[in-house]
């Protein structure tokens, strides 16, 4: 059974002040604006503007504009998670498929979540300056959940047990967020059902036993 990987990360003003479903509507309209104007042309002032909100609320629920950028960051890549876990957890006809799925997963999800390629593409280095912290916790999720697939298919005999997890996770995650950032570049175009497929194929050569 997959479980949801816990890598919270410890912000002052992470703690929702009010109705929630207010505190969500500031964070869904920041996160269209930081994905369409990017972090430094975007103002709390155009925040509390699309969420229909006043501004001493924005700053009542996040302090500042950092604050509010990395819980941005922080509520995509825990959604995104909760995505790929789900995707782990189904039943399928063993690890090949299982990791397909997930990977398939993956580039649905940057394809979808259009943010992503403005917070991780274009504003790269801001993000790694103003929320690296969730950054390094989102990354980390990945491998995390790709080692729980591998174990799973080591127990049952279908993923190599001669090679050490956390170095198989480590490649497969690779191989993933590489193919993840050719969709959010804007090359999402060349990696239909069958390149999807031949990558698979090609990466778990080297993890599958043999039968």
């Amino acid at each position: 059974m997959f479980t949801q990987i816990d890598n919270s990360v410890n912000i002052a003003a992470m703690s929702s002040i009010g109705p929630e479903s207010t505190r969500q509507g500031i964070l869904e309209a920041a996160e269209a604006l930081f994905g369409q104007r990017g972090f430094k042309k975007t103002t709390l002032e155009d925040v509390a503007e699309a969420a229909d909100v006043s501004r001493p609320l924005v700053y009542r629920y996040f302090g500042d504009k950092r604050t509010l950028f990395a819980q941005v960051l922080e509520r995509v890549l825990r959604e995104w998670n909760e995505v790929l876990v789900a995707e782990a957890a189904r039943d399928t006809s063993g690890t090949a498929e299982t990791l397909r799925g997930v990977l398939v997963a993956c580039l649905d999800f940057a394809r979808t979540r259009t943010v992503l390629r403005g917070l991780l593409v274009r504003d790269a280095r801001l993000v790694r300056a103003e929320a690296g912290d969730v950054l390094d916790a989102g990354r980390s999720l990945l491998p995390a959940l790709v080692r729980q697939i591998l174990a799973r298919g080591v127990e049952r005999g279908d993923v190599r047990s001669d090679l050490a997890l956390d170095d198989m996770a480590h490649v497969v995650s690779e191989v993933f967020v590489s193919y993840t950032l050719l969709v959010l570049g804007g090359e999402s175009a060349r990696l239909g059902r069958r390149r999807v497929d031949a990558v698979i194929e090609t990466l778990l050569h080297g993890v599958i036993a043999p039968r």
